[in-house]
């Protein structure tokens, strides 16, 4: 039987969440499909939290064991590299190469999956653990079935493999794939990546905007917050679509990153100067961190987690 676990600390905010989300939609068969509904509300209370190669702090980066304990903290979404194999399987790794991940060498391309399955995955620190192995894609989506969205990264050139394996596991409307460049594909749900006040950010935004497409969000980077890149920020919530930044580091978020966050003693100073810029999605190294952070503001509820 399927039960959601609540931390009582927010157990108001799930209460307030939940009557909101009901009295405005029907059930959710599962997690996931309200998760969903949350992305496509851009004027939603709710940040949702997405965590970055998993909880790799905790585990080693993109693998399953970091994947269930991101969902088991609360995160809202998954982001996960993908890779091809020579025998033409996804597996999840960022590098394209083995060396700093693996106790193996050499590129991913090089390997079957079934040699890949013999490698042992390394822990943050570098050190080779003692039975962790490399994830494939579908084994991920199976895991994070009716729990979590997904983001697919490093997947430019692999949209239709990682839509074909979704659509296997009954996820193809679950899995967010991003990119640089103009994708209008309406069996897939795309967010553009743009950089401002760079000219690629605002020339790629108003393609969207002249075309009709209203993504489910964009993926924003910069390297200061301004003024201009705040009413940027609100031009895309005015335009129908969820603000995305990753906090991970300096040059993406304006110096508004995890390290910072945590060496301030005020974290909430940090994330809440993002979500006062219209930042709805935070794509964050320390999902822990940036779960407690929002829970005190109020804007992220404990939906639990589905086993």
């Amino acid at each position: 039987m399927k039960t959601l676990k609540l931390f009582p600390a927010v157990a108001a905010v799930f209460f307030a969440f939940t009557v909101s989300c009901c009295s405005h939609a029907p059930r959710y068969s599962d997690r996931a499909e309200r998760l969903l509904s949350e992305l496509n509300n851009p004027k939603s209370d709710y940040v949702m939290v997405m965590a970055h190669r998993a909880d790799w702090r905790n585990w080693p980066e993109n693998s399953l064991e970091a994947i269930e304990s991101a969902i088991q903290m609360g995160c809202d979404i998954l982001e996960l590299d993908v890779a091809l194999t020579r025998d033409s399987q996804l597996v999840l790794i960022h590098d394209n190469t083995l060396d700093r991940m693996t106790n193996g060498s050499g590129p991913v391309s090089n390997y079957t999956l079934a040699e890949l399955k013999q490698l042992l995955l390394r822990q943050p620190h570098g050190v080779v653990t003692e039975n962790i192995r490399m994830a494939t894609l579908k084994e991920a989506l199976q895991l994070c079935k009716g729990r979590a969205l997904i983001q697919i990264d490093h997947g430019w050139d692999l949209y239709d493999e990682v839509l074909k394996e979704a659509e296997e596991v009954g996820l193809k409307d679950l899995i967010i794939m991003k990119g640089r460049t103009f994708v209008d594909r309406k069996e897939m749900l795309y967010a553009p990546q743009l950089s401002v006040p760079k000219e690629q950010g605002y020339t790629l935004f108003k393609q969207y905007k002249e075309a009709g497409i209203v993504p489910p969000c964009y993926e924003i980077v910069f390297h200061e917050l301004t003024p201009e890149v705040e009413q940027f920020a609100k031009d895309i919530v005015e335009s129908g679509s969820r603000v995305w930044v990753g906090s991970m580091w300096k040059a993406a978020d304006g110096g508004l990153d995890d390290d910072r966050a945590a060496l301030s003693g005020d974290p909430d100073s940090i994330y809440g100067k993002l979500v006062d810029m219209g930042c709805s999605i935070i794509m964050t190294d320390r999902p822990a961190q940036v779960i407690e952070s929002l829970h005190r503001m109020g804007r992220h509820a404990a939906l639990g987690v589905v086993e």
